[in-house]
Order: structure tokens, then sequence, then C-alpha cells
């Protein structure tokens, strides 16, 4: 990477003779050495090796960058360990801070503890420069671990403001109302390459079985077979000698083919270019909603690109969006679903994902290189992969929304004023105060004489609270997913909103913490232990419900102790999950019950979460929990997992998972509450089937609530 990108000079450590040059080492603990080079480097003098014998150990290499007040970053690392540490928090880090005469003068960030990485792995941050500093101090190393760490290169690159974006504000259609063309069983991937990435990944999600290669050569009548066909390579089998060819080809199935292969059926209409850059993130903007965009709301952007040729770059293939192009899309009926964001007007909204619906199936124009990256630990093939299976027609999503989060709260607090002012019965309170003056903002569903148009009679509240600690947006971000279900318009109006508001009133504090957008790293703050207070009408509290994430594989539900309570829970939502669960995912991800420290975990795979119930007194030690409790209301905390690093890529599935688990354990307070996302019925044994779009709704007083005992159907 040229050096004017990179404002970390050697940032392989290769220049410099007893020690790297521009570099500053730093060692405590038992043991502590480092010596030029790694075990799997083409270049004996490039990179590092750190080991430290004593878990007590700490031991960094350090840089002071100059930025530029107010800009952005990407800071990202390479490197391979094999560590023990003491905790989650300790281990590999890649730390930050700003300076100013050499001193630290701000928040230390710190990327998510490493424990084990076998091949090289990108811990990749994006950081916001303070407006009144010049300059950065980098660091990488081990925090209190013994092991092993090479470090391959480092990087701090300048970036415009990142092109991520999210529209919190929409509430798209519900996707089981979106038909997809066709419901994909079997792939076959037609390529020169044998066992390319995408054979391996579709292998793992349908089997290998229903998955095969086919040589461009041998495609034939005979070896279409399956459901969908991938023509990956940038030109097309001989057997497709034209475009009407290749619509034929997609009358009966998905095809799915590369930007360059289909300009060479274009017969000239098309004009396609290679973008490079250096710096910035390579982006897609979703222009046309359809089956294939399930999870996104129109006008999102996600990053949408893969490695260049130089290391740290990104590639993407547009075409030009030209009056011909326009005319071609016309003539042959092809939607532009995707277009492109890049770091300028010359290359930014040109159509990158077209789209053509066919009497059985469709055809998709659009490269699948950024879902065979390997990406970073933000998690960037996510997406991408998200994107390819919805195009096969896979049930993804059932309440789960793609999320960036904003930079501030009073951004944040912003846009839930909007949101009040476009729908009725969502309700901020102190909506006359400026968003940044208010300490914690108050959500009701329905005003203080009315809740979604039924007169207001004394009614105990259901307290939802997330954001308890800075930083913890998977929360956030979930809690307001469910939120947003109660106030949907017609025709898709929330199933069961009247007969739990006509019980309960609904209140939502969305961030009792300070506010925090985490880009990669850890989340900076503890806990929040605030008593926060809120004026109901000193209405009672049926229950408070804290939504928070963890950094381990473990969905949770968790109560003061075990008690009648307890079983309840622990029987009803099990059976929950099963029948009406949240989405399925794919993605790359770890065992269930296991942390996010040993990248050699990570596998891709079907994602079912399994809700747990456990009893921690510990966790409801605050006044606010002791006076709740009691009144005779119920403490719950909700346990999303997930890392910090890649909310984000993940914020599909994160927000589906806890908007779930949210909905689920309200509906027990009225009794039982459960939403058939799914485009068929479903029944829960000794209760009548639930349609699709509609709600099993039973009274807390019901004979089978009471017997406490049921069978999944």
């Amino acid at each position: 990477m040229p050096q004017t990108v990179n404002a970390l000079r050697n940032p392989t450590f290769a220049d410099g003779r007893a020690r790297p040059r521009s570099w500053t080492f730093h060692g405590t603990g038992k043991s502590v050495r480092w010596r030029r080079g790694v075990a799997d480097s083409s270049t004996p003098t490039a990179g590092l090796t750190v080991s430290c014998e004593s878990p007590g150990a700490s031991a960094f290499w350090s840089q002071e960058a100059v930025c530029k007040p107010g800009s952005f970053y990407r800071i990202e690392a390479v490197v391979t360990c094999k560590v023990v540490a003491g905790g989650q928090q300790n281990g590999f880090v890649l730390l930050v801070e700003p300076t100013k005469n050499g001193q630290p003068v701000g928040e230390k960030r710190i990327s998510p503890a490493l424990h084990r990485a076998d091949r090289p792995v990108t811990v990749r941050a994006t950081y916001e420069a303070p407006a009144d500093v010049r300059r950065l101090n980098v660091s990488v190393g081990l925090s209190h671990a013994a092991g092993q760490l090479a470090i391959h290169e480092v990087r701090m690159i300048q970036v415009l403001e990142p092109d991520e974006m999210s529209h919190s504000l929409a509430i798209p259609e519900p996707p089981y109302t979106v038909t997809p063309p066709r419901v994909v069983r079997s792939v076959s991937i037609c390529s020169r390459v044998a066992n390319r990435p995408i054979q391996r990944l579709l292998g793992e999600y349908f089997g290998e079985q229903r998955t095969r290669h086919v040589q461009p050569s041998k495609l034939g009548p005979g070896s279409l077979t399956t459901d969908a066909l991938f023509l990956p390579d940038p030109s097309p089998p001989s057997s497709i000698r034209s475009l009407a060819g290749l619509i034929k080809l997609a009358r009966d199935r998905l095809v799915v083919i590369s930007l360059p292969a289909f300009a060479r059926l274009a017969g000239g209409h098309l004009r396609l270019r290679r973008i490079e850059q250096d710096d910035d993130p390579i982006f897609a903007k979703v222009v046309y909603a359809n089956s294939a965009t399930r999870g996104f709301a129109l006008r999102d952007v996600f990053a949408y690109a893969w490695e260049g040729p130089t290391p740290g770059s990104y590639v993407q293939n547009q075409f030009w969006k030209t009056s011909v192009f326009n005319a071609f899309c016309r003539q042959h009926g092809f939607e532009t679903m995707l277009a492109s964001m890049c770091d300028r007007e010359a290359t930014s909204d040109r159509p990158i994902c077209l789209f053509k619906s066919t009497p059985g199936g469709g055809l998709f124009v659009l490269d699948i290189e950024p879902a065979e990256a390997d990406g970073s630990t933000i998690g960037e093939p996510v997406l991408a992969m998200h994107l390819l299976l919805a195009i096969l027609g896979q049930p993804l999503v059932h309440l789960g929304q793609y999320a960036v989060p904003v930079r501030a709260e009073a951004d944040f607090r912003s846009s839930l004023r909007e949101m009040a002012a476009r729908f009725e019965h969502f309700v901020v309170h102190n909506e006359d105060v400026p968003a940044d003056q208010i300490a914690s903002q108050l959500v009701t569903i329905g005003r203080e004489d009315q809740s979604l148009g039924l007169p207001l009679r004394p009614k105990p509240v259901i307290m939802v609270r997330s954001g308890l600690t800075t930083g913890d947006v998977a929360s956030v971000y979930s809690a307001l997913v469910w939120i947003k279900q109660l106030v949907r318009m017609e025709p898709f109006v929330c199933p069961y909103v009247t007969e739990l508001a006509s019980r309960f009133r609904l209140a939502w504090i969305p961030a009792v913490a300070p506010w925090e957008a985490p880009d990669g790293f850890c989340r900076s703050g503890s806990p929040s232990s605030e008593s926060f207070e809120v004026d109901l009408e000193d209405a009672q509290v049926a229950a408070l419900i804290d939504v928070v994430s963890v950094p381990t594989n473990l969905a949770r539900v968790v109560l003061p102790q075990l008690n009648g309570r307890y079983a309840r829970y622990e029987t009803w939502l099990n059976q929950l999950g099963v029948v009406f669960p949240p989405g399925f995912y794919f993605a790359p991800t770890v065992p269930d019950g296991a942390d996010f420290t040993d990248r050699t975990r990570f596998t891709w795979q079907r994602i079912k979460p399994r809700i747990t119930v456990a009893a921690d007194s510990e966790a409801f030690m605050s006044d606010t929990h002791r006076d709740i409790l009691a009144g005779g209301g119920e403490a719950i905390r909700i346990e999303i997992p997930g890392s910090d690093a890649d909310f984000t890529a993940m914020s599909i599935h994160r927000t589906d998972v806890g908007a779930t688990m949210l909905e689920h354990v309200i509906g027990l307070q009225f009794g039982l509450i459960a939403v058939n996302r799914q485009v068929t019925p479903v029944q829960l044994n000794g209760f009548p089937p639930v349609a699709s779009g509609k709600a099993l709704i039973v009274n807390q007083h019901d004979s089978m609530l009471q017997a406490g005992t049921s069978r999944v159907g």
C-alpha cells in the first residue's frame, strides 16, 4: 500500500537494524520477547513475532501518527496468535488513543480481544479523530496474555465518513408477505475454477448433495437439473451465445451471472469498468426493493466489494449509467437493484446489480466475490452472503432489520422524534425539550390520556430498557425493531397490539447509559449504575425488562431466582422458540456457549438460536430492581449474543433474535403471545393453528397456561 495512504510508517516492521524503525516497544511481565519476521511470511524481515510466558504479561508496539482533526481513519492489524489470557477483554488487542505533546488526552479505544487465529486475520475498526487532536497513538500487542503473537502489518488509512447507512425509521413490509420468484433447494456453480469458496459456502448451507460444480465446457440441458445456476466467471460458457439464450436459461430457474459475463452477452450496449480504492471501502445502496432485499430498507447502504491487488484496497465492477444502458434495461425488462457508493460522485450511483423476473425464476446480474472474501473482524462478507441467500428465496428474516448505529445520541433521539411525527401512537416524552438536554429519553405507546386509541384506565406498566452500557447498540436497535412492530399501519397492523395495550402501558427507555457507536471497537463503558426514575403517574410496574448484548454465543433470559415464574418461562420460551422462532441465518460464528475470542472456532453455519433460561440474583441488585421486585413486579434480563466488532454486519440477525425474545417475554406478561412470521401455518399443541402473519394470543388465565405443560407440534 502506498505510504501516502497508510499514515503509519514502516507498517510491516521491516525497516530498521536493531529494532523496527518508527515503533516503540513496551513490555511488562515474565519472559517477554520479540523477534523480526513471522513464520509464514515470504519476506524474512517482515512482521514481528511477540511471545510472553506469563499470563499477566503485556507487550505492545506503539507508534504516534499525524491525523487530521475530525477526520475518520480505518485502523487495522493483520495478525495470527495463540495465547491464553485472563478473561475475554485480554489477549491480542489494537489500541487507539489521542495525544498532545506525547501525552494521552482522550478516551482510549480498544478492539475486542483475540486469543487464537491460525490464519492471518484483519482486526479492523473505524476511528473518528477528536476535533482538537492532531496525533493518534496506535498500539498493537498482547494484554495480560501468555503465548505467541505474529503481527504481519498495521495500517492507519484516512477515509471519508463511512457511507454505511440504515434507515431506522423505515418499517418495510413483513418479509413473509414478499414472495420470492423461486425457493431454491439445489444449486449449480458453473465455473472454470473448481471448489470456489461459493461452492463450499452453498454446500454448507444446502448440503453437498444439493450443490454441484459444472465445468463451462459441459454446461448443457442435461446438466441443468438444479433450481439455481451461478455463472461467476468473467466470461459466459460457450453454450450461452446470446442474451436471448441467457434469458431462456432463466425461464424456469434462478440464474446469477457476473457483470463482466453479462456485459459480453449484451451486444456492446453495456460499458463496464472496475474501480479500485486504496482508502475508502466501497458500498452498495438498495435502490429497488424486492424479495432479495428482505432485511434492508430502501436506500440502505452496506459494504459490497472485495480486496484488490493492493493489500487493504477494495475493488468493484460497475456499469456505466448512460442513455444506452437505460434503453437496454427498458427493452429487456431489467431493474437496477443495487447501485454503487464510493468516494467520488463519478463512481457512485452506478448500477452493480440488475434483476429481471421470468415466468419460473429470475435473472440477477451480480458479482459474488464479496461473499467469497475472507473479510475482517467486522464481518464484511456476512451481508453479501445474506443477499445471495435472499436472492435464492431462502426464508431468512422474520423481524430483523439492517442497522448502522448513528454516531451521536442526539441524532438517535432526533430520529425518534421524527418517528413520533409519523406515527400517532409512538409518543416521545419531553418532545419540546432539545434532544441533547435530556438525560434519558422516554418513549411510550400511546399518550397519557389514551393507549392506541383506547381510553386510559389505570394499567400496570411494562418498562423496557436498552443501552444500559455505553456502546451496547445491539440492545437499542433490537428494542427499536420490536417497538416499531406495535405502530405498523394498515395493511400490516400488529396482530396483538390492541390486546396487549388493553392490559398494559408500554414504555421504553432507549439508552440508559451514554451513547457510543462501536465502529469495530469494544464498548468503552461499564454497565450504568444509575437508578433511573420516570414519572408515569405513579403507575405500578408489572415488569422491568432489561435488554443487553453479551460477548458469548448464548441467548438467555435471566430471572432473579428459581421459582414458579422461572418454571413458567423455561416451559414456554423453549417451545415458542421452536414454533415461533426468529429468522434462520447463515453466517460465521462460534459454537453455542463459546465466546468470540477464538477465530479458529468460527465456521459458516446456519444459526438457530436456542433460548435458555437462567437464574442470577446478582443481575438484579440495583435499587430500581429491588423496588420493582418489592412492589410485586417482575425483573427480567434478555441477553442477545454477539461481538461488539461486527454488529452492523450481523445486525439483521441480532435484531431479529433480540426483538423476538422481547416479544415472547412480554407476551408472557399477558399470558402467551407469539406471531407466525413464516409463510405456512404453525401450531403449538393444544392450541389452534396460527396462519402466516397472525398471532397466538392466550390469556394468562387459560387452563393450558395454568397447567404449565404442553408439547410442541
